[in-house]
């Protein structure tokens, strides 16, 4: 965790700090400046491997994202003398794009991994006219009853509710936000995204 808060700091240094000189010649410092600070966003893709956290922690890039946009009008007014600056803002709003993009991705094909499973059940519910309390793939302890391996290269969570006659999946893909499943015994089955208000 204080890999990534040093991680944020570098950015909003690099982001804020005056550049300056157009008469000086550009090194490979200047170059470095630039390039270097928006690839350490990328670090955050090996912080973790639980989806959800990942779009926890990719909220911390939102800061030096909005200043890279203020940089970059900024710079535009004055294009000739710093359109050499204008990679770091632009490489910080590509990679946080790039990060949302991959989570997205990852996401999506859980959901659709827990959509086969909810309907697997959901056949079950019909054809035996009751839900198993005890469905295969799915991780029971005590009461809960748990999916943790859903998705690629990052792990989305779902979890089954169990009832006799209805099917409630939930699929997890923030804190507050995924998708619900439902079904059951004759009731249609259905998928919808849901957003927890407080």
């Amino acid at each position: 965790m204080l890999q990534l808060v040093a991680l944020i700091f570098i950015l909003f240094k690099f982001n804020m700090e005056p550049e300056n000189k157009g008469s000086e010649p550009l090194g490979k410092k200047h170059w470095l400046f630039q390039t270097v600070p928006p690839l350490l966003m990328l670090s955050i893709l090996f912080f973790t491997n639980n989806g959800s956290s990942l779009i926890f922690l990719s909220g911390l890039f939102i800061l030096p994202v909005l200043i890279s946009f203020v940089s970059i009008i900024g710079k535009l007014f004055r294009f000739k003398k710093r359109k050499y600056f204008l990679i770091r803002p632009f490489l910080t709003i590509a990679f946080f794009f790039l990060i949302l993009f991959i989570a997205q991705w990852t996401y999506n094909i859980a959901r659709e991994q827990a959509i086969d499973a909810a309907q697997q059940i959901h056949d079950a519910c019909n054809k035996e006219l009751i839900c198993p309390a005890n469905p295969d793939g799915w991780d029971v302890k005590d009461s809960r009853i748990s999916k943790n391996d859903l998705g690629v290269w990052f792990k989305y969570s779902a979890m089954y509710y169990y009832d006799k006659e209805k099917l409630i999946i939930r699929v997890y893909r923030g804190p507050d936000i995924g998708d619900n499943i439902t079904g059951g015994v004759n009731i249609p089955f259905k998928v919808e995204p849901y957003i927890e208000n407080h």
